[in-house]
């Protein structure tokens, strides 16, 4: 009858794409171990790198500690008097001050500067020891009165203070390059013999190694050992002498091993040892937690997901090392972390709606160097927090206390870490550095990766469609039942 057979038929097709979405996801698992090698390497590199950059980053702070040992030592300020506001009046101008603490996260607004930006780079009106006035930085909102024509106004809103740029690993992320989780579930040395179905484990069972049925089992050298995908469908015990594995620990004949039954047979031999002294090393495969009961739909994603946009760019940390399709040391300075775009429209003219690689950087590090005066308040020195009123003509008479030299002592602790932090940080961005062949090499690890996280991308949307289309087979076949459709195609 014709429902019988349209019944047959969409269970014959839902069987055979079942089989091929199981394929295909142990096909993924066998990639993801592949790639495997190249993520060990990367992470290598890159933990490297990252060690090498956080050593230049904290020599910064040898030059921040030196800087403040001045400060407390007393031959340096760290306080200065700043103009907060103006006050007209006949006959005589008067200025409020405030005596400010240099803060390499900016000041406070005034009433003088409400208009201008919060945080580094808001409008300070400094008041130096000769009683001229220096704005920092320039070009931004000022207020009505100050500065007037004449005043000093300095595109710089770090006077004061001594910086570098910090160092940091700059990763480039992709959709396709996001990693399934890991697969492998240890390696062990183990034997078998040709056209067997058995794969005996050369160590004692509970030495660290859990087997369980539907793990993929793959040779790491002799990749002839399983043409296919060989997985577990059994697990057995038998007595073995492993004397002869390297590092083993037994000194028995008989030790409780693992045999495991395969459901392909072996294609060549496995012996321990081999003929030329080496040993066969198989491992274990397996889903990851996350996927390890998502069915036939684990791993699918949709088909039109674009593989390369948005990208994504980051600074690296101990938790994001080897992520990403590229990575590049970087010392630009720029204080952003993190930015996602579309780097597709980078071709594009910015009037037609092109973008621009969006700036990512490591930041800065501050250094207070600090002043050769400290700011007065009648006879005492001023205290961060305190103000004064005084004449606009009078900004040089008695603001600051000139402070003595530095002691010899004091400036070669200075001129010893920035000596030190300078010859490391030559040394990392030297054009022929070992650190720059690390980079080139990371890059080359990246991209041999790439091509198979590429194929990993490709193959988890044909699970999608595959995905799509046993559905509509399901559903055929329950309504293919319906004695309604039934009676009608009878």
């Amino acid at each position: 009858m014709l429902s019988t057979e349209l019944i047959k038929k969409a269970q014959d097709d839902i069987d055979f794409k079942t089989m091929n979405i199981e394929k295909l996801q142990d096909q993924i698992v066998e990639f993801d171990d592949q790639k495997s090698l190249y993520d060990e390497g990367i992470v290598k590199i890159e933990t490297t790198l990252l060690n090498r950059l956080d050593d230049v980053n904290k020599s910064f702070n040898l030059i921040a500690d030196a800087y403040q040992s001045a400060i407390d030592s007393g031959c340096k300020s760290d306080l200065f008097w700043r103009i907060t506001d103006r006050i007209s009046s006949t006959p005589v101008d008067f200025f409020e001050l405030e005596c400010t603490r240099l803060n390499p996260g900016g000041y406070s607004l005034t009433e003088t500067n409400i208009d201008s930006a919060a945080g580094i780079g808001s409008t300070v009106a400094y008041v130096g020891a000769t009683g001229v006035v220096t704005f920092y930085p320039a070009g931004l909102t000022y207020g009505n009165e100050i500065p007037e024509e004449g005043d000093v106004v300095v595109n710089d809103p770090y006077f004061g203070f001594d910086r570098r740029n910090l160092y940091g690993l700059k990763i480039y992320s992709e959709p396709y390059d996001k990693d399934i989780g890991d697969t492998l579930i240890g390696e062990f040395i183990g034997t078998c013999s040709v056209g067997s179905t058995e794969v005996t484990v050369m160590q004692a069972v509970g030495a660290g190694l859990t087997f369980g049925v539907g793990q993929i089992i793959v040779s790491a050298g002799k990749t002839a050992i399983f043409s296919n995908n060989a997985k577990i469908v059994g697990i057995t015990t038998a007595l073995k002498d492993i004397r002869s594995i390297p590092s083993s620990g037994i000194g028995s004949t008989a030790v409780t091993v693992n045999i495991l039954s395969m459901n392909a047979v072996c294609g060549a031999p496995a012996s321990a040892p081999e003929s030329d002294g080496s040993f066969v090393e198989f491992r274990a495969l397996d889903d990851p937690i996350a996927f390890r009961f998502g069915g036939r739909k684990r791993y699918d994603i949709p088909f039109n997901q674009d593989p390369f946009t948005p990208q994504t760019i980051s600074i690296a940390n101990t938790s994001t090392l080897g992520t990403g399709i590229s990575a590049y040391i970087d010392n630009s300075g720029v204080n952003v972390k993190f930015a996602s775009w579309n780097s597709a429209l980078k071709f594009l003219p910015l009037e037609h709606g092109g973008q621009v690689e969006p700036e990512v950087g490591a930041g800065q590090v501050y250094f207070r160097q600090g002043f050769g005066h400290a700011p007065m308040n009648g006879i005492d020195r001023a205290e961060e927090g305190d103000t004064t009123t005084v004449r606009v003509s009078d900004l040089h008479l008695g603001l600051y206390e000139q402070l003595s030299d530095c002691s010899s002592a004091i400036n070669a602790e200075i001129s010893n870490a920035i000596g030190i932090s300078s010859t490391k940080e030559t040394a990392l961005t030297a054009q022929n550095s070992d650190n720059a062949i690390l980079e080139q090499s990371n890059n080359a690890l990246r991209t041999e990766r790439n091509r198979i996280q590429l194929g990993i991308h490709g193959i988890r949307k044909v699970l999608s469609t595959m995905n799509e289309e046993l559905d509509d087979l399901e559903s055929l076949q329950v309504l293919i039942n319906n004695t309604t459709v039934s009676d009608v195609v009878q």
